[in-house]
C-alpha cells in the first residue's frame, strides 16, 4: 500500500500537466493575456529595431561620409532602444507572469496534494511560461515586426536619423531575425519568471484551506532580497559613486544618468516587495481621511495583497522613471548650457548664419563698433582611459585678447591672452581627462588630420556652453579645410552692422532667448526611446490593471451584498488604482533622485534638476488612465448585486 501510494496519478503525468495548461488558457484567457500581450510587443519591438539595425549597417558607405555618419548614429540609438526594451521585456513580464503564477497557487496545491514533487511543480511552469512566451512572441513578429520597421524608418528617415538609401534586410534575415528574436523573447519571459517558478516549488497542500482569492502572496523571497541587495551594490552604488565623486567631463556624467537609471529601475523593482508595503502607507491613510467609508475598504485591499498592489506599480516606475531619467538628464544639462552661455557671453550683439550659408572668416569692419569672428575648427585629442578612440570635437579659432572681450570663459588656469601661435585653451572637461596642467605639450590632431604639440596655457571652465578648444587664428586658418566663421561676436552699436544675405543678427537679449541648448536631433531621439518604452510600459500596466481585477470577483459580490453602493464601488476601484500610480511614481521619483540630483549638482546648476516638463506631465497622465480606466471596465463596479454574483460563479 504505501508503494502504491506514492505511484503516480493520471492527473501527474506529463501529457495531463500539458492539459491542463491548455485548459488555464481556454478557461482564463484573461489570466494569460498580459503576459501573452507583453511577450508579442516585445517581439515585434526589439524585431523591428534589430531588422532596422541590420538594415543600417548593409551598405558600403564611404568613410567619413554624412550617410556614414548618420549609419553610425542610427546604429547607436537602435542599440540603446534594443537594450532598454529587454529591460522593460525583463520588468513588465516578470511582474505580469508573477501575478498570473499567484492566481495559479490554488491549482497548484492541488497538485502538491495529488503527489506532485516541488521540481516538478516548477518544470511544470518553466514549461508554461516558456510555451507561453515563445507562442505570443512569434505572433508578434509574424504581424507587427515588418510593419514596425517600415514605420520606424520613414520616421527616423524624415527626422534624419536613419541613411535613406539604407534597406530593410532581405526576406532571408528578415526570417531569421524573427527566428532569433522569438528564442530572445522567450529566453527572457522565462528568466523574468524565475521568482514565480521558485515560488510556485514553495506552495503546500495546506494552502487549500485558504480562500482562493487571498492567495495571491506577497512574492517575498530569500533569493529575490539577495538578488536585489548584489544589485544594488554591484551596479548601482559603483556608478553612482563614479558619476558623482570622479573627475569625469560633463557630458560623460550625462551620458551615465540614463544608464544608472537603467540599473536603478530594475533593482527597485526586484526590490519591490519591500519597499511597496512603505509606500501605501501614506496612502492608505490618505483615503481613510478623504473617505472614511469607501477609504478603509481601499486601504485594505493594498495593504492586503503587496503582491497586486506591486505588480500594478511596476509598470508605471518603468513608464514614469525611464520619462523622467532619460529626458531630465538631457533637460539639465540644457539648464546647464543656458546657464553658462547668460554668464560667459559679453558681445553686445551675435552673427550667425541662415540654413544653407556661412559666414566670412574676415569681419568687415563697421562704425561705432568692433567684430571678432570665431573661426569654425576640430581639435582631436590624444585617447584616454575614458576614451580609447576620440572623436573631433569643435574648437574655435581665434585670438587670445580678442576673444577676452567678448567672452568669458571662467579661467581656472592661466590667461588667454597669452593664447598665440604654438599655444591653446582647453576647457576643464578636456583638462581633467587628460591631466593636463597649465605648461603642459599635448599631441593633437587638427581638422586636416595634421598632428602638432601644442602648448597649453589656460584652462576654463565654460566649456560645456562653448568649445571644448581655442587655438590661435592663424592655426585654425592654416589647418582648417575651407574655413568659415561659426560666429561673429559685436560690440558697440550692432544696429550699424553691414547685414548681408544669408546671416542673422541678434541683440545679447535676443540671441540668449532663441538659444536651443540642445541638438534638436538629440531631444528627438530621447523621446522616441521614451515614446517606445513608456507606451509599451502603460501598455503592459493596463493589461496587468485588469488581470489584476479578474480575480476580485467574489471579493466585489460580497461587497456589494453587504451594501456598498455601485458608485462607491466605483470610487472603490479608482481608490486602489491611484494608490497603485502613487507607489509606482514614488519609485519613479526614487529614481529621478538617484540618477538626476548627482547629475544637477557635479553640473552646478544645484541641486534641483531640470525636467521636461510637457513630456513629465504627459506620462504621468498616460500612467494613470493605463491604471484607472482598465480597473474600472474589467470590475465592472456600477453591475448590481445579481450581476457582481453571476460574473463570481462565471
Amino acid at each position: 500500500m504505501p508503494a502504491a501510494s506514492r505511484t503516480p496519478g493520471p492527473l501527474v503525468g506529463t501529457t495531463s500537466m500539458r492539459r491542463l495548461f491548455v485548459s488555464e488558457v481556454r478557461t482564463y484567457p484573461g489570466r494569460v493575456a498580459g503576459a501573452a500581450l507583453a511577450c508579442a510587443i516585445t517581439a515585434a519591438g526589439v524585431g523591428a529595431c534589430a531588422l532596422l539595425f541590420i538594415g543600417a549597417g548593409l551598405p558600403d558607405f564611404p568613410e567619413n561620409s554624412v550617410a556614414a555618419d548618420t549609419a553610425l548614429d542610427a546604429r547607436n540609438l537602435l542599440s540603446l532602444l534594443l537594450s532598454m526594451l529587454l529591460m522593460c521585456a525583463v520588468v513588465v513580464i516578470g511582474s505580469t507572469v508573477s501575478l498570473w503564477t499567484g492566481q495559479r497557487l490554488a491549482q497548484f496545491a492541488v497538485l502538491r496534494a495529488l503527489g506532485v514533487t516541488a521540481g516538478g511543480l516548477r518544470r511544470t511552469v518553466a514549461v508554461d511560461v516558456a510555451s507561453l512566451a515563445l507562442l505570443a512572441a512569434a505572433v508578434g513578429a509574424a504581424v507587427g515586426m515588418v510593419p514596425l520597421a517600415h514605420l520606424g524608418k520613414d520616421l527616423l528617415v524624415e527626422r534624419q536619423l536613419f541613411p535613406e538609401s539604407a534597406p530593410l534586410p532581405p526576406a532571408d534575415q528578415t526570417w531569421w531575425t524573427a527566428v532569433a528574436v522569438c528564442l530572445t523573447t522567450a529566453g527572457v519571459g522565462l528568466l523574468a519568471a524565475m521568482a514565480s517558478v521558485l515560488a510556485a516549488g514553495r506552495v503546500s497542500p495546506g494552502a487549500l484551506l485558504r480562500d482562493a482569492e487571498l492567495s495571491v502572496a506577497s512574492s517575498r523571497s530569500r533569493a529575490r532580497l539577495v538578488t536585489g541587495i548584489v544589485m544594488a551594490l554591484t551596479l548601482c552604488v559603483p556608478l553612482l559613486v563614479v558619476m558623482a565623486f570622479m573627475d569625469l567631463p560633463a557630458t560623460l556624467r550625462g551620458a551615465m544618468a540614463p544608464g544608472l537609471a537603467l540599473m536603478v529601475i530594475p533593482t527597485l523593482a526586484v526590490l519591490a516587495p519591500w519597499i511597496v508595503p512603505a509606500l501605501v502607507v501614506p496612502a492608505c491613510w490618505a483615503f481613510r481621511i478623504l473617505d472614511r467609508r469607501v477609504g478603509r475598504i481601499a486601504a485594505a485591499g493594498l495593504r492586503a495583497t503587496p503582491a497586486r498592489t506591486t505588480a500594478m506599480a511596476v509598470p508605471v516606475l518603468l513608464a514614469v522613471g525611464v520619462a523622467v531619467s532619460l529626458l531630465g538628464a538631457g533637460a539639465t544639462i540644457g539648464r546647464a548650457v543656458e546657464r553658462q552661455t547668460g554668464e560667459g557671453l559679453r558681445a553686445d550683439g551675435v552673427v550667425t548664419a541662415e540654413p544653407g550659408n556661412r559666414l566670412p572668416v574676415t569681419a568687415r569692419p563697421f562704425l561705432d563698433g568692433a567684430a571678432t569672428p570665431l573661426v569654425a575648427s576640430e581639435v582631436t585629442a590624444p585617447a584616454t582611459s575614458f576614451d580609447d578612440q576620440p572623436a573631433a570635437t569643435s574648437a574655435w579659432g581665434v585670438d587670445g585678447p580678442a576673444l577676452a572681450k567678448v567672452v568669458d570663459l571662467d579661467m581656472r588656469e592661466g590667461r588667454l591672452a597669452d593664447l598665440r601661435d604654438g599655444t591653446f585653451a582647453a576647457g576643464a572637461m578636456q583638462a581633467d581627462g587628460h591631466h593636463w596642467h597649465v605648461g603642459q605639450k599635448a599631441r593633437l590632431t587638427l581638422a586636416d588630420g595634421s598632428r602638432r604639440t601644442l602648448t597649453l596655457v589656460a584652462v576654463y571652465e565654460r566649456d560645456l556652453a562653448f568649445p571644448e578648444f581655442v587655438i590661435p587664428r592663424s592655426t585654425a586658418l592654416d589647418h582648417t579645410p575651407s574655413p568659415y566663421a561659426d560666429q561673429i561676436l559685436l560690440t558697440g552699436k550692432i544696429r550699424s552692422w553691414p547685414k548681408e544675405p544669408g546671416q542673422k543678427v541678434a541683440s545679447r537679449a535676443g540671441y540668449l532667448a532663441d538659444l536651443t541648448p540642445r541638438n534638436p536631433a538629440d531631444d528627438l531621439a530621447s523621446r522616441l526611446i521614451v515614446a517606445v518604452v513608456a507606451g509599451y510600459g502603460l501598455l503592459s500596466a493596463a493589461n496587468t490593471c485588469s488581470l489584476a481585477q479578474r480575480d476580485r470577483r467574489a471579493q466585489r459580490a460580497h461587497l456589494r451584498a453587504m451594501g456598498l453602493g455601485r458608485f462607491q464601488m466605483l470610487r472603490c476601484v479608482l481608490y486602489e488604482a491611484v494608490g497603485a500610480t502613487v507607489v509606482g511614481v514614488a519609485l519613479a521619483a526614487v529614481t529621478a533622485v538617484t540618477c538626476l540630483v548627482p547629475l544637477s549638482l557635479a553640473l552646478k546648476t544645484g541641486a534641483m534638476p531640470g525636467f521636461d516638463v510637457p513630456w513629465t506631465v504627459g506620462v504621468l497622465v498616460a500612467a494613470a488612465f493605463a491604471v484607472a480606466l482598465p480597473s474600472a471596465m474589467t470590475a465592472h463596479p456600477l453591475s448590481g448585486v445579481q450581476e457582481q454574483f453571476a460574473r463570481r460563479t462565471a
